[in-house]
């Protein structure tokens, strides 16, 4: 039974039968018959089948939370023995800023700290990874903090601060942020995110009005047409990232303009010793960048 409720959870959260496979790593023609078998032991129709679709049925929603609350209940019973040890699944969401920043450190600590947890990741930006892990895919995530307030389901860590900088190529005359901007090509970070919709309503309340010459999605975009002379830009500074700290880019701190770095997570949940560990072992490798860097 509990196999078929941890196909049937699959399907409900990656929405096909060979995506629910992937997670479970079954087939898909095993997953099918779980769901199958789910059906046949509950004695009711949990999807509505068309040639081309499996939707859940109202038991099928009706279903979802009892099978969440089995799957919890069952993970709780097998950690009996040892209520606060570090081990099985743990699922983990971070911007793809996070994963080239910090995240490859605090996942070799972790990891050497519980070599029996199993790590999976998803990137992702910050609104698709808060609604995840509001929606149960993932046990935390580390995001950008939202210039809005979250659900009052979910709880939120401040992890850490990064301050933005004003970023040249090599050799580029710098006078005030306002006078380099103006009369330079101006590079932006893709503005439909919520970094790069902090950074145009900062240069809006500096009074500084420009158009971009190019905007793009990431921020490694952004620095590879500013290190190549194509203009200047305005970046956060990632923790624990090396890239931006470039022999061939200027990097000039702006003063109080910032943002926030934290981790999100369910109030409730059957993984919050793991997201305990893990928001401690953020905080202890910020801490060690920090002093490295003093």
């Amino acid at each position: 039974m509990l196999r078929a409720l941890r196909a049937f959870l699959a399907l409900h959260h990656r929405g096909t039968i060979a995506a629910a496979a992937d997670d479970v790593h079954l087939s898909p023609a095993a997953v099918s018959a779980q769901l199958k078998l789910l059906e046949e032991r509950l004695g009711v129709e949990l999807f509505v089948r068309t040639k081309r679709s499996l939707k859940l049925s109202s038991a099928g929603h009706r279903l979802i939370p009892l099978a969440e609350r089995m799957m919890s209940v069952h993970e709780e019973m097998l950690q009996l023995s040892d209520p606060d040890a570090l081990q099985g699944p743990i699922s983990l969401g971070g911007i793809h800023t996070v994963l080239l920043g910090i995240f490859p450190v605090v996942l070799r600590k972790l990891k050497a700290e519980a070599p029996r947890l199993r790590v999976k990741i998803t990137g992702g930006n910050s609104p698709e990874l808060i609604a995840q892990v509001e929606a149960g895919l993932l046990d935390a995530a580390v995001i950008t903090r939202p210039p809005h307030p979250l659900s009052d389901k979910l709880l939120v860590h401040h992890l850490y601060s990064e301050p933005f900088a004003l970023i040249l190529p090599e050799g580029w005359a710098c006078a005030s942020l306002t006078e380099t901007l103006t009369t330079s090509p101006y590079i932006a970070l893709d503005r439909t995110n919520w970094v790069g919709r902090s950074i145009d309503a900062f240069l809006l309340r500096s009074g500084i009005d420009i158009r971009p010459a190019v905007e793009l999605s990431s921020q490694d975009a952004v620095l590879t047409f500013v290190k190549y002379g194509h203009g200047v830009s305005v970046l956060p500074i990632l923790r624990g990232e090396a890239q931006i700290v470039d022999q061939c880019l200027q990097v000039v701190p702006i003063p109080g303009f910032e943002r926030n770095v934290s981790l999100v997570e369910r109030k409730i949940h059957a993984r919050s010793h793991l997201t305990a560990k893990l928001l401690k072992s953020i905080v202890e490798v910020t801490i060690e960048d920090k002093n490295t860097k003093t």
